[in-house]
């Protein structure tokens, strides 16, 4: 009978199951009981795919910049269509390795993302700390024509501090909620 019920413990659940349980511990933030049912989870379509979206979720909580960066690189050359991959990339590659790396990561993602507005910002922020004030605003121009809920954001973000008074000049700073 132990063995029986030793098995069982062992046994895998439903693929849903195991992925409610997962959610459940990451919004607890307990990220390696999370980690544990992910493991759960097979490798293949759907399950594999989201499987490997949460991890990111949970290494960026745990600021674990190049485990993340090696399952975004994965997911961004794995789904090239998703723009969300290739921002989570940079952004790690960002941490763990160099704002320029991070910044060739985003503009290589222009190529297949030519109108996403987040990409766009995110390469102004990079342009802002590297110093290139003029392509930090382009690129902040070009995200807000494409959605203009990036005037406010621009005017919280401190990667943009360095820009801020040309955007209140621009009247970015009249922006209501």
């Amino acid at each position: 009978m132990e063995k029986s019920s030793a098995h069982k413990k062992r046994q895998k659940l439903q693929p849903k199951v195991h992925w409610s349980r997962a959610n459940g511990y990451l919004q607890l933030e307990m990220w390696e009981q999370a980690k544990r049912e992910l493991e759960m989870l097979p490798d293949e379509l759907p399950w594999g795919k989201q499987k490997r979206g949460m991890m990111v979720e949970i290494l960026q909580n745990q600021q674990s910049w190049q485990e993340m960066r090696d399952f975004t690189h994965g997911l961004r050359m794995e789904f090239p269509e998703e723009a969300r991959w290739w921002i989570a990339d940079a952004y790690a590659t960002r941490r763990c390795q160099s704002l320029e790396q991070a910044r060739e990561v985003l503009l290589e993602g222009l190529v297949h993302h030519y109108d996403d507005a987040l990409i766009r910002y995110n390469l102004g922020c990079y342009a802002c700390k590297l110093g290139s004030l003029g392509e930090c605003l382009d690129f902040l121009k070009e995200a807000v024509k494409r959605d203009e809920k990036y005037k406010l954001l621009a005017m919280e973000d401190e990667d943009l501090e360095d820009v801020q008074d040309a955007l209140r000049e621009m009247g970015w700073g009249d922006v209501v909620v």
